[in-house]
């Protein structure tokens, strides 16, 4: 998203408030754009403010209310999109990765399995910890995670507790053969920036995400890089909310 946000800034005037820092806001503007979930609250501060609002929805609609306050709303998957519609929010597909920093190099792939998620019962780390030394697990612990990540250190399982810059992160990637997905939902960031690095996600068939996979499949025969330049890339999504925030 941030890739996507720095290229509106190309053609834009765009400023960034991170925390509470909105609340100090005088300034005023043609758009605004809030990242949360549908109970995000932030909205309540801008609704007498002139100007358009979107939300760029992290989870599936649950407080639909809460949504209607928006003028649009950006979801990340399809399914999410399609029961945003259902209960008559104005709502769009948009979702995408960094395409120029999510990149396959030459470098060795010495690592068989890289999964990136937070420890937490609903991104599923103990499905997969019988890979043992063959898989790495990167991410910071939830406060109901401790039995995941207890999983993996039993199983022998590399993993790495913490939040950790994109770099380290990318490098992992570009060393890894395999990228499992077990997640119950959510990690769609997880999918295309895999897919990016040219990389195809083994994703959970009961996630609502597999949506992505099961539309690379329905492709012609391309790489999963290819794909993502095609549907997900950063330049793509600043096009969608351009349109979506600006003009629909």
């Amino acid at each position: 998203m941030k890739a996507a946000i720095e290229e509106l800034g190309k053609t834009h005037d765009v400023e960034y408030y991170l925390g509470e820092d909105y609340k100090n806001l005088d300034e005023k503007y043609d758009a605004y754009l809030i990242w949360g979930d549908s109970q995000e609250r932030t909205i309540d501060f801008f609704k007498d403010k002139e100007g358009r609002k979107g939300l760029i929805l992290t989870t599936s609609p649950t407080d639909i209310e809460n949504l209607k306050k928006y003028d649009i709303v950006f979801c990340e998957s399809r399914p999410v999109y399609e029961e945003a519609r259902m209960h008559g929010i104005h709502a769009v597909h948009a979702f995408g990765t960094d395409t120029d920093f999510f990149s396959p190099d030459d470098t060795e792939k010495d690592i068989l399995y890289f999964y990136p998620a937070t420890f937490s019962p609903w991104k599923r780390q103990s499905a997969i910890a019988d890979y043992g030394q063959l898989l790495y697990c990167v991410g910071t612990v939830q406060p109901d995670g401790q039995q995941e990540l207890q999983a993996c250190l039993d199983k022998g399982v590399h993993v790495a507790q913490g939040y950790f810059k994109a770099e380290y992160i990318r490098d992992l990637y570009r060393r890894a053969k395999n990228v499992p997905i077990p997640a119950i939902h959510g990690s769609e960031r997880t999918i295309v920036e895999a897919m990016s690095m040219d990389l195809f996600p083994l994703v959970n068939p009961e996630n609502k995400a597999h949506a992505i996979i099961d539309k690379f499949k329905g492709t012609e025969l391309i790489s999963p890089r290819e794909f993502v330049l095609k549907n997900y890339s950063h330049r793509l999504y600043a096009e969608k909310i351009e349109k979506g925030l600006l003009h629909d």
